[in-house]
């Protein structure tokens, strides 16, 4: 457990030195929703409107975006060579891979708390009328997101490939999901299609705590998160291979 405790707060001291993940996880997010909603205030009967959608859409699309964090914590240059002596420790395997899937997972939701409590009084923004279910549905989406970037750097051994994939991949999923404009509008056939998209439904989720002050998804997306981070954890395990890090 020490050595565990160890590589965590090495892992948490790497991410928070690192300028461009906390700028994009913070003063970059704040930028994007400015002017999105300052853009599209105009197609809402109530211009506060906009800034409470792109404030939740932008903001599972950070959430999402955290996967690429977990790729950065285990794959980087810099990272890589502390890893390998880890790897030869006695702790064994486990310790490396777990520890940048929590480390990237406290990481974020700890910066996404931080700029919604910048945005919410900012902009007006609200997350319903009991808040704790919003931030308490973030922790599992958060969760997994970083254990698919994990089990991305599993299966693919590089950075840059396991980036690569998981940006095109989660930028597609949220585009058809609505979270730079709804597709609802856009005809029959893409709004069948954005019901594919598992984002359409995580939005949807967040939508109906924060303005209908809702739970009809909060358990399926909570438990349904859940059970995919724990898949994920096993599919590490399968996957990771010490003799990929030489």
């Amino acid at each position: 457990m020490h050595n565990f405790l160890t590589v965590l707060k090495m892992d948490l001291q790497n991410l928070f030195k690192n300028p461009v993940l906390v700028g994009y996880n913070t003063v970059f997010s704040v930028l994007l929703i400015l002017i999105m909603g300052y853009l599209c205030g105009g197609i809402y009967a109530d211009s506060k409107d906009a800034y409470q959608y792109y404030t939740v859409s932008l903001l599972v699309y950070g959430m999402l975006n955290g996967a690429m964090t977990a790729s950065n914590c285990f794959m980087e240059r810099d990272i890589k060579r502390p890893n390998l002596r880890i790897i030869y420790s006695p702790g064994g395997s486990f310790q490396i891979y777990f520890s940048k899937i929590l480390s990237s997972f406290l990481f974020n939701y700890s910066l996404h708390l931080l700029l919604l409590l910048v945005v919410c009084p900012l902009f007006q923004v609200s997350l319903g009328s009991n808040p704790v279910f919003f931030l308490l549905l973030m922790a599992p989406v958060e969760f997994t997101s970083v254990s698919l970037g994990a089990f991305f750097c599993c299966i693919f051994h590089c950075e840059e490939t396991t980036s690569s994939l998981l940006s095109t991949l989660i930028s597609l999923l949220c585009f058809l999901g609505g979270s730079f404009f709804s597709l609802d509008g856009m005809g029959s056939t893409l709004a069948f299609i954005t019901k594919l998209s598992p984002v359409k439904w995580l939005n949807e989720a967040f939508f109906t705590i924060s303005c209908d002050n809702s739970l009809e998804f909060f358990w399926p997306v909570f438990l349904g998160a859940a059970l995919l981070s724990l898949l994920l954890i096993l599919g590490c395990r399968l996957f990771f291979r010490t003799e990929d890090y030489i």
